[in-house]
């Protein structure tokens, strides 16, 4: 591998990769639940996701990253991954699209 570009992976890429990653409570991405903040990805095909968590408590800390690092390591050119939670950022009810707003009333959230 030798330092040199393995594929043309971008952060687009990986974001839309991670669509797949659903929030276990609510049924929506991570996209959609605004925990994904930044995507860096290197040019030989390292890929860090900065994200945060609406808790600090969250019983599916573990299994989100684990599946965030299967998905995007899944990707042509993704040599590694690695999840870094920013806790200097919050997450709030705004982080979410509309359309998990929506999925969130229809579980009986009020958002």
């Amino acid at each position: 591998m030798g330092g040199e570009a393995l594929a043309d992976v971008t952060p687009d890429l990986v974001r839309a990769s991670l669509d797949r990653v659903m929030d276990p409570h609510m049924n929506v991405s991570l996209n959609d639940m605004g925990m994904i903040r930044d995507i860096d990805v290197s040019q030989t095909g390292d890929v860090t996701v900065s994200m945060v968590f609406p808790c600090i408590g969250c019983p599916a800390w573990n299994m989100i990253q684990e599946e965030i690092r299967e998905t995007a390591g899944g990707l042509d050119g993704v040599r590694s991954v690695r999840v870094r939670v920013d806790w200097k950022q919050k997450w709030t009810k705004d982080d979410l699209t509309e359309d998990a707003k929506d999925r969130a009333h229809s579980f009986g959230y009020v958002i």
